[in-house]
């Protein structure tokens, strides 16, 4: 497997595990610890990353041992508390994991997730009222890159394709990047964007190294690991859904 390609899956799960530790436990049902109880998930899932990093890389055994759930497998077997404990152990595990790996990708693929990471951790925080246009989400980006002095192009770029011609919202030229913003407002919002996001990749798979397509979510996409499997299988496309 391309070390990129295994650097992005552990990376989205990392973040996935960090979710989970960042939510409350829901005291008010009485269920303190059920926002751990998705434990064994993350840490089968360190475990696979850890095998597969240590085949490409083979100094970082010492670095990720294998985590053994032995009897703590079932949730129900034992208590709320381990359920956080293992789920905390997961979320940095994985977390470190992704940092290693990161450390291993070429120049370019640094940058592009430097710019993943940027959009994931500020595009949330700069959106005030829900937005009701996509090019509302477009100018909160561009106004994060541009305050990171970013070298980027907003729809300059005209990409044609047999008789169609694409123009991507942000284009990174010098790293061969390009960046969609779609805006999830309603319920018949994801089939649309899923079958624009083909189209898209379709038009830029020969012009850029990487896709980044941005996903704005007012609440209507329920499962976004579903959502993201069979569009990410294309190993230079990658899928970034923001919740409000």
């Amino acid at each position: 497997m391309e070390t990129e390609a295994l650097y992005e899956m552990a990376a989205t799960v990392a973040r996935s595990a960090e979710r989970m530790c960042s939510q409350r436990g829901g005291e008010s049902n009485g269920l303190p610890f059920q926002n751990y109880s998705g434990y064994p998930f993350y840490i089968d899932e360190y475990n696979r990353f850890a095998v597969l990093t240590v085949a490409a890389f083979p100094e970082a055994e010492e670095l990720f041992p294998l985590v053994d759930l032995q009897g703590a497998r079932n949730p129900g077997s034992v208590g709320g508390h381990m359920w956080k404990s293992y789920a905390e152990l997961s979320a940095a595990r994985l977390g470190a994991l992704s940092a290693y790996l990161k450390t291993k990708l070429g120049t370019k693929e640094k940058e592009h997730e430097q710019i993943i990471d940027l959009v994931n951790a500020n595009l949330r925080a700069s959106i005030y009222q829900d937005p009701k246009h996509e090019r509302e989400v477009q100018d909160v980006l561009e106004t994060i890159f541009r305050a990171r002095t970013l070298d980027f192009r907003r729809e300059k770029d005209t990409v044609p394709f047999s008789t169609k011609r694409y123009i991507p919202d942000f284009t990174f030229n010098a790293i061969g990047l390009a960046v969609e913003v779609k805006l999830c407002k309603d319920k018949d919002r994801e089939k649309d964007m899923i079958d624009e996001i083909g189209a898209d990749i379709i038009g830029y798979a020969d012009r850029y190294d990487r896709i980044i397509f941005v996903i704005y979510d007012l609440g209507f996409i329920r499962d976004t690991a579903q959502f993201r499997a069979d569009i990410e299988k294309k190993g230079n496309v990658h899928i970034l859904i923001i919740k409000k």
